[in-house]
C-alpha cells in the first residue's frame, strides 16, 4: 500500500514538474513571439520610412522604441562621422543624454571608435571594467555594457549606433545581429539621402551655369531669371497648383531665356530699333531654348514651358501660336511674371512702371495676351511680388539657395 502511494505521489509530483516545465516554454515562446512579432512589424514600417527618404531624427527615434523594447537597452546614441576623423553624436535618448551630446570620438578612440574604424559590429559587457571603453565626464562609474554597430553603405562609413546597458545587464549575439539589421536599414537611408543630395547639387550647378551664361551675354538678363522665377512660384502657390506644376514654373521662369545663348549678343545689348529679320533671330530663342533643354534627361520636362512662353492667350503669341488652354499652364504663369518684371525694371525700349500701373496693365491684356486666372493671382500676390521686385539680390545664382528649396 505504501509502494503504491509512494509510487502514484512520484507520478503526481513528475505531472507537476513537467506541467511547470510546458508552462515555463509556452510563456517563453509566447515571449519570444512577442519579440518577433515586434521587430517584424518595426521592419516593416521602417522599410516604408526608407523607401520615402523621411527625416533621419524621425526615423531614429522609431528605430529605438524598438531597440528598446527587444534588447532592453538604457540608452542610445547616433553618432555621425564627419568625413574626416571624428563621429559626432547627433540624436540621443537617455538619463545621461546631455552629458554624450559634448563627447567628440576619434576614429579608433573608445569602444564606438574602434567599431566604427574596424567596420564590424560588436558588444562589450562589464565595459566599465575594460581599458577599451572610454568613460564619459559628467557620468558616474556604473556597471554597464555597451554594443556598437557601424553605419555603412558601399564601404562608405557614415557614422555609428551605440546601446547601453546600465545596472549590471548584458548585452547578448541575438541582440547584436537584430540591432545590425535595423542598422543596415539605417545606412540605406542615409545613403539614398546622400546620393540624392549629390545628384541634386549637380542639377543646381547644371542650372546655375546655364543662367549665368545667359547673364553674360544680356546685362539685362541679370538676376531678372531669378526674379521670373520666384514671381512665378508665388503666382503658383496663389493659383494652388500641384507641386509638380510648381515646380515647373520655378525652374521654367529660371530657364525661360535659355534660348538667347543663341542669340548674338549684338543684337541682345541693343537699344536701338531692329528691322525685321534681327527681330525673327530674337524670336526663335524659345526654340533655342526648347531644343537646348530636350536634350538634357534631367531638363526634359522643362522644355515645354520654355517653349511656349511667348504664347498669347488669344492666339497672337509665338512660335505655335497655340492658345488658351491649349498653352501649358505653366508657360502662362512665366509669361505674366516676365512681363511684370519687365514693366517694373524697365528696358532699352520701354519705360519702368509701378506696382499699380502693372496691375493695370495686367487687366488690360487679360483673354488677350494674359490668362485671366494667372493674373488674378498675381493682383492677389502683389505684396510678396513687390517684395521679390524691390530686392538688391546681392548673391549669385548660384548661391541663392531658396530657390532650390523642395527640388
Amino acid at each position: 500500500m505504501m509502494t503504491l502511494i509512494a509510487f502514484l505521489f512520484f507520478v503526481i509530483s513528475f505531472l507537476l514538474l513537467l506541467t511547470v516545465v510546458i508552462l515555463f516554454q509556452l510563456i517563453t515562446v509566447s515571449q519570444e513571439n512577442k519579440k518577433l512579432s515586434i521587430i517584424i512589424s518595426s521592419l516593416q514600417n521602417l522599410s516604408r520610412e526608407v523607401y520615402k527618404l523621411t527625416d533621419q531624427t524621425r526615423f531614429m527615434s522609431a528605430m529605438w522604441e524598438t531597440l528598446k523594447e527587444v534588447t532592453n537597452a538604457d540608452e542610445f546614441t547616433y553618432f555621425v562621422f564627419d568625413g574626416r576623423d571624428t563621429l559626432i553624436p547627433e540624436y540621443v535618448s537617455g538619463i545621461y543624454k546631455n552629458e554624450i551630446l559634448k563627447v567628440r570620438l576619434k576614429l579608433g578612440e573608445g569602444f564606438t571608435g574602434r567599431v566604427a574604424t574596424t567596420r564590424e559590429p560588436a558588444f562589450l559587457n562589464e565595459a566599465n571594467k575594460n581599458p577599451i571603453s572610454k568613460h564619459i565626464p559628467g557620468t558616474p562609474h556604473e556597471e554597464s555594457s555597451l554594443l556598437a554597430t557601424p553605419i555603412t553603405f558601399n564601404n562608405k562609413l557614415y557614422g555609428a549606433i551605440l546601446l547601453t546597458k546600465l545596472q549590471g545587464k548584458k548585452f547578448n549575439k541575438e541582440e547584436l545581429k537584430i540591432t545590425e539589421i535595423f542598422t543596415n536599414m539605417v545606412a540605406s537611408l542615409i545613403a539614398s539621402q546622400d546620393h540624392i543630395t549629390t545628384i541634386k547639387n549637380g542639377f543646381t550647378g547644371l542650372i546655375s551655369v546655364l543662367v549665368k551664361s545667359v547673364e553674360l551675354k544680356d546685362t539685362y538678363s541679370a538676376y531678372h531669371s531669378l526674379r521670373v522665377s520666384l514671381i512665378s512660384e508665388a503666382i503658383a502657390k496663389e493659383m494652388n497648383l500641384p507641386d509638380a506644376e510648381v515646380y515647373r514654373c520655378k525652374i521654367g521662369g529660371l530657364l525661360h531665356d535659355i534660348g538667347k545663348i543663341g542669340v548674338p549678343e549684338d543684337l541682345l545689348k541693343t537699344d536701338k530699333p531692329m528691322d525685321v529679320s534681327k527681330s525673327e533671330i530674337i524670336l526663335k530663342h524659345p526654340e533655342i531654348g526648347y531644343n537646348l533643354l530636350k536634350k538634357v534627361a534631367l531638363l526634359d520636362d522643362i522644355a515645354d514651358t520654355v517653349l511656349y512662353h511667348h504664347e498669347w492667350y488669344n492666339g497672337d503669341g509665338y512660335p505655335k501660336g497655340l492658345k488658351g488652354e491649349q498653352i501649358p499652364i505653366s508657360s502662362r504663369v512665366i509669361s505674366v511674371a516676365d512681363a511684370i518684371d519687365a514693366m517694373y525694371h524697365g528696358r532699352p525700349y520701354s519705360q519702368r512702371k509701378s506696382i499699380e500701373e502693372i496691375c493695370n496693365e495686367l487687366e488690360k491684356w487679360s483673354s488677350k495676351q494674359f490668362d485671366l486666372k494667372v493674373v488674378l493671382a498675381a493682383i492677389q500676390s502683389r505684396s510678396k511680388i513687390e517684395e521679390i521686385l524691390v530686392n538688391e539680390f546681392n548673391e549669385s545664382i548660384e548661391d541663392y539657395g531658396k530657390i532650390f528649396e523642395n527640388i
